[in-house]
């Protein structure tokens, strides 16, 4: 277990390490609650920085994970995701030439997606995952629900100043799409695409960290 601690931090340190990157969330809804869903990580403006730094063994204290070790530990992911009950077609992508990594799957229904998450958290933070739902729809009301239960801010405290300055370039762009027209959504940064059939909401990493903006949203669709 310590040993793919210690992959992960070597990966994600590689990704925070080039000081610009974007990471995107995309759910597209079916109107029975089905759908799918593709998550990004996006470091393509910082190509030829990272294309450098793979060629060390080490920076900043950080051991540079090699290309292979990447693809390992995608390939782990997408197992254990494969092994969710409720999740199918599960497929990612790794482009080492734009430093693009995504990773899509289906689900039956979007909870579902709160128990990928799950599998990946502690028991601690499996528990507040399952209290605190991080995706939520309601058939009958036409309510999706995006949340999260953690404390980002307080977790960036922990780490070290010269690693928090990478974060004053990053950003998250949540983009949700539905069968139905959205009638309202609850997030006043977010916006209704003029089909009124998609929501995106697109921060500053530093302003979610700070709590001065969420990815907290609540999207009421028409009946």
């Amino acid at each position: 277990m310590q040993y793919k601690q210690q992959i992960v931090i070597s990966i994600l340190s590689l990704f925070f390490l080039t000081g610009c990157f974007e990471f995107v969330e995309e759910i597209a809804m079916n109107k029975d609650g089905s759908g799918s869903a593709v998550f990004t990580v996006n470091l393509s403006q910082s190509k030829t920085k990272l294309a450098s730094i793979m060629l060390l063994d080490s920076i900043n204290g950080y051991k540079v994970p090699s290309k292979i070790t990447i693809k390992n530990h995608v390939k782990e992911v997408v197992e254990k995701i494969k092994a969710t009950k409720g999740i199918s077609n599960v497929k990612s992508t790794l482009n080492f030439d734009e430093f693009i990594v995504a990773i899509s799957c289906d689900f039956d229904k979007v909870e579902t997606l709160n128990e990928v998450l799950v599998n990946f958290s502690s028991k601690k933070l499996a528990q507040e995952i399952k209290k605190h739902k991080h995706f939520g729809f309601n058939n009958t009301s036409k309510t999706f629900v995006r949340s999260h239960h953690f404390n980002i801010g307080k977790e960036f405290q922990k780490t070290k100043t010269s690693d928090r300055e990478i974060f004053k370039t990053a950003s998250y762009t949540g983009i949700y799409r539905f069968a139905s027209p959205v009638k309202l959504c609850v997030n006043k940064e977010a916006k209704i695409a003029k089909s009124k059939k998609a929501v995106m909401l697109r921060l500053n990493a530093q302003d979610i960290i700070a709590n001065k903006q969420t990815i907290k949203n609540t999207i009421q669709l028409e009946n």
